[in-house]
């Protein structure tokens, strides 16, 4: 995912604010965290996690972008209620930027299924991530990455809905730049 092809595919795609991933990575390491639809408590949760480490990134000198597959509109509500509706963000409803990081898509069992249950019962009941209407592709999976100068240098894809990233582990990946 470092080749040329990768960085102009890149360069296609402008956030909110305007600026693309590729420029966004020229100028510091991104944190990309692709987001399951709006609706999901699972994203809510890592939304709020996102929100916890402003510290962390700040620390390790990362930008953080989200891409996720809302209108801008239902985004930045979403996005303001976790405090971060002033990171760079991609509204992606076509998941053009999720296949192009090929972020997968979940089967029945993989998004709903028994695996999923106690997580989502944990998360929605006992930590109050209550869900929200299901966006348009409730299959679509979660996944974070770090990008410098247009090349993935650590990565975690979700494995199910409920599979969310280690923080500490990808955020203590060498970074090129260092």
């Amino acid at each position: 995912m470092n080749s040329d092809p990768f960085r102009e595919a890149l360069s296609r795609y402008p956030s909110s604010q305007g600026q693309t991933l590729t420029e966004l990575s020229d100028v510091t390491p991104v944190l990309v965290v692709f987001l399951r639809h709006g609706g999901c408590p699972f994203c809510r949760q890592v939304l709020d996690q996102l929100k916890s480490l402003s510290a962390q990134l700040a620390e390790r000198h990362l930008q953080l972008a989200i891409v996720h597959m809302m209108d801008d509109k239902e985004a930045i509500k979403l996005l303001s209620h976790y405090s971060l509706q002033n990171v760079s963000s991609f509204s992606d409803p076509e998941r053009k930027l999720y296949e192009l990081f090929q972020v997968k898509r979940g089967s029945l069992a993989e998004t709903v299924g028994p695996a999923v249950w106690w997580s989502g019962f944990k998360t929605t009941v006992l930590s109050g991530y209550l869900p929200g209407i299901p966006g348009k592709d409730v299959q679509q999976l979660g996944a974070a990455v770090i990008l410098d100068q247009g090349n993935v240098v650590a990565s975690y894809f979700s494995q199910n809905s409920a599979d969310l990233p280690d923080w500490d582990q990808l955020l203590s990946c060498e970074l090129p730049r260092e």
